[in-house]
């Protein structure tokens, strides 16, 4: 009888410490996949910071500021100087721009615009797109206004139209010009901009024999409206 009870006490011991045995393995499983599955990876919490970081960075956008980008759209009056403006009449221009801020100083500016000029017959026109593109530099901050300067380089064509006879040419130039932009919220600016073209020409005999001077200079002072993101 004792026998048979010290090998119950045995079996029960060896069931017990089976059961045991079981219960930790399969924790340990589910603990082990809990982790592998439930936590970030070392690139995923890599991710997770520079994506937060970027959005702090976006939180912290203003017009004109690093890392902003900012278009807008300029329509004012154009107005030709020199030989010009004897031959046709100033009229309004636009011009689509973008410029990206490349630190509180400096940014990156770019546009394309255009303008047509009548002459002084209804035979005579002219027009001019530009494709411009230099450096803006923000003179200073004072609260939400920023006054800057812009120079740089771009192309131009020129077209002039007498009558049935047209004729256009491209050409290389340089503009500049002082301009003041204001802060209307995080999103939204308004401004004004003076720039001077001076448009690198050269002389051409058109078809009906008439010398035409491609090229010359003119100013704009437009007003823009314009988002930044």
């Amino acid at each position: 009888m004792s026998n048979i009870r010290i090998q119950h006490k045995n079996k029960t011991k060896i069931i017990a410490g089976a059961a045991f045995l079981v219960f930790m393995t399969s924790s340990n499983v589910a603990l082990a996949a809990s982790t592998s599955w439930s936590s970030q990876p070392a690139w995923a919490s890599g991710e997770s910071t520079r994506r937060s970081h970027l959005i702090k960075e976006s939180n912290n956008l203003s017009p004109f500021s690093p890392a902003s980008n900012n278009v807008s759209l300029d329509v004012g009056q154009t107005f030709l100087l020199g030989d010009l403006s004897g031959r046709y009449s100033n009229n309004i221009g636009a011009k689509l721009h973008y410029t990206y801020g490349v630190s509180d100083m400096f940014g990156f500016d770019s546009s394309l615009g255009y303008s047509s000029h009548s002459g002084a017959s209804d035979t005579l026109s002219f027009s001019c797109s530009s494709l411009n593109a230099g450096i803006r530099m923000n003179l200073s901050w004072y609260d939400k206004v920023i006054p800057h300067m812009v120079l740089g380089l771009g192309f131009y064509r020129p077209s002039y139209s007498f009558g049935e006879i047209s004729d256009s040419a491209i050409l290389f130039g340089l503009h500049m010009g002082p301009g003041v932009d204001l802060e209307l919220t995080k999103q939204m600016f308004f401004g004004t901009q003076l720039t001077f073209h001076d448009i690198f020409g050269y002389n051409r005999i058109a078809t009906n024999g008439q010398k035409i001077d491609f090229g010359g200079v003119y100013s704009s002072f437009l007003l823009r409206a314009g988002v930044t993101f």
